[in-house]
Order: C-alpha cells, then structure tokens, then sequence
C-alpha cells in the first residue's frame, strides 16, 4: 500500500471487501490516525514520521547553530526519521485527528533530535539557545 492521499479510501474498500487490514508503510498523517482511532482493529502501520514539524524545528536548530559558530563535522548532515510503530499511535494521536483531516500533521511525542544527539553534527556543540522541545505546539493547537 501507498502513502499517498488515496489510502484513506482504499483501506475503506479492503475492509468493505472482507479483506484483513493491509500493513500501511509510509510516513503517519492525521488522517490516518484519525481512521486508526475510529477502527483500531483495521488498522496496521508501520513507518516513519516524514513530517514538516520537526524537519523545520531540526534546520532551524541547525542553522541557528551555524549563526553562533558551530561548525558542522561535515557538509552534509543525515538525520535520523523517527520511526512510527502500530503499538505507539496512541501517542502520536490528538483529538483533532479524523479520517479527514488530511492537513493535520502529527508532531512527534518526543523529541525526535535531542540536543544531545545534535551535538554528535558538530565539531564545537553547544545546546540551541532558546530552544525547548516541550513549548513545541502540538499538531491541534488553534
């Protein structure tokens, strides 16, 4: 199966059919949990949390870095995806999360780049000035 706009629908079908729930494979949306939430036994993924979130907090963190004169070890700098299992969808998912809500991205539960792994990209670490996982809004905030 796909991770594309249409699994929403294909699940949908496949249980409609009498077939037993595909394992989904991609990067988690808010719609699919919202359909995980409204039929737990549907519903099998496993993937990764490709999402903007926190690709934009990690290039921010990075480049506020770099503006205080850290220097990076290399010039390329490979980030591990936080992985997305069955058993955990429990924490990825927010109330505002329904089998519609295809714009609503998850943020991760935790922080998917700890300062402490971050510092392992630089030559001179130290930790991102102002910068606390917690105040992160989460993926409902208005």
């Amino acid at each position: 199966m796909d991770d594309g706009q249409r699994k929403p629908r294909r699940r949908r079908g496949l249980c409609r059919a009498g077939r037993p729930a595909p394992l989904i494979t991609g990067s988690i949306t808010g719609d699919a949990l919202g359909y995980w939430k409204a039929n737990p036994d549907k519903y099998r993924f496993e993937g990764h949390a490709v999402l903007p979130h926190w690709t934009a907090e990690t290039l921010f963190r990075v480049g506020a870095r770099m503006l205080e004169g850290q220097k990076p070890r290399l010039n390329t700098l490979l980030i591990p995806i936080p992985p997305v299992h069955n058993a955990d969808l429990g924490a990825w998912y927010k109330d505002c999360m329904t089998p519609d809500a295809v714009s609503i991205f998850p943020v991760p539960p935790k922080d998917p780049m700890p300062e402490e792994w971050l510092d392992a990209y630089f030559a001179n670490p130290a930790p991102t000035k102002g910068w606390d996982y917690s105040k992160v809004p989460d993926a409902c905030a208005k």
